[in-house]
């Protein structure tokens, strides 16, 4: 089918979501919706991978990755301010604004990525240097043990991204009853930092292996997770200690994010790239559905038991990563 076909698809299923949400209102609708854009986005990110490294040179799949990450966050932040521009003319009126006006983001998504789609490019590598394979289905993916057990730590750190931002409102609010505006501030801070690492800081990962750069990620997310820890100690502490591990959060983000959509890439042969792409992807449903498990779960014991237990994690997933290099043998290759 191709990752463009596929990425055009995703659009069209996003579209169906916000057509279901405006037009069919009431329970049904807005489950169908919901299943429309989660498949939206599940699909999404599976062709992702294969388009870029379709496109990029193999020396720059970090720089694209982390430019393209950013410019996510740049849309994010824009759409947050628009929602805030749509809700002046009232909570009902500006619901169905903001669905319409996701709605029209995808039509134009769709046509830039159908009419991107008809430039002829040169292929990625020569036939000698990749022979054309038969058609293949997931057999191949999941025999690679390598990969299966790398996507199974790519739910440990997606579990890392997911559970702090979800928690950090109650923490702040409910244990620590600091004022109602610190969890917007961080979480704009959070994006901040996370958006000119991405867009700027191909350096940071440059000239590692891509498993070093993840374990790099891994460890300074348990740092950023360790910060927390003396938030509840003082009030005066509280603040610092809030901002240094949002931005060590951020900053994380950073090595990983780019790593970890060139990693698929590297690991598979050119016509699997989809499918190991599909898997790590994966990790990410898995995450949501376990992160709020998870932090209320942990907040429920106390606000140590939540943060020591994603530093175990992160150092957990770090020291899996720093075991693995040897039984990939280089496959995850060097970032350019």
């Amino acid at each position: 089918m191709g990752a463009p076909r596929v990425v055009a698809a995703a659009n069209l299923l996003g579209l169906a979501g916000c057509l279901s949400l405006l037009f069919w209102t009431n329970g049904w609708g807005y489950g169908v919706g919901a299943f429309f854009l989660s498949a939206n986005l599940r699909t999404f990110w599976a062709a992702f991978t294969p388009l870029v490294a379709g496109i990029a040179g193999a020396a720059e799949l970090e720089k694209w990755f982390g430019r393209l990450r950013g410019a996510r966050y740049v849309g994010i932040v824009c759409g947050q301010g628009l929602s805030g521009v749509f809700f002046v003319a009232g909570l009902h009126t500006g619901l169905r604004l903001l669905v319409l006006a996701n709605g029209l983001s995808f039509v134009v998504a769709l046509a830039l990525v159908l009419a991107a789609a008809r430039v002829r490019r040169a292929p990625a590598v020569s036939p000698e240097e990749e022979p054309q394979q038969p058609r293949r289905g997931y057999r191949p993916v999941l025999a690679d043990r390598v990969n299966v057990a790398l996507a199974g730590l790519n739910v440990l750190v997606t579990l890392l991204m997911i559970a702090p931002v979800i928690v950090l409102p109650v923490f702040i609010l409910d244990r620590l009853k600091l004022p109602t505006w610190l969890p917007g501030a961080l979480g704009a801070l959070l994006t901040a930092t996370a958006t000119v690492g991405l867009l700027f800081g191909a350096r940071l990962v440059r000239g590692r292996r891509r498993l070093r750069n993840l374990e790099i990620a891994a460890a300074i997310w348990a740092i950023g997770c360790a910060a927390f820890l003396l938030a509840p100690l003082a009030l005066a502490l509280a603040y610092t200690a809030l901002v240094a591990g949002v931005l060590l959060l951020g900053l994380g983000e950073a090595f990983y994010a780019p790593t970890a959509d060139a990693l698929p890439a590297a690991l598979a042969p050119l016509d699997l790239r989809g499918r190991y792409a599909a898997l790590h992807q994966m990790a990410w449903g898995i995450s949501e559905a376990i992160a709020p498990t998870l932090g209320a779960a942990a907040l429920s014991v106390g606000s140590s038991a939540l943060w020591l237990s994603l530093v175990a994690i992160a150092l957990a997933t770090a020291l899996a990563y720093r075991v693995i290099e040897g039984p990939v043998r280089g496959r995850d290759g060097i970032t350019g």
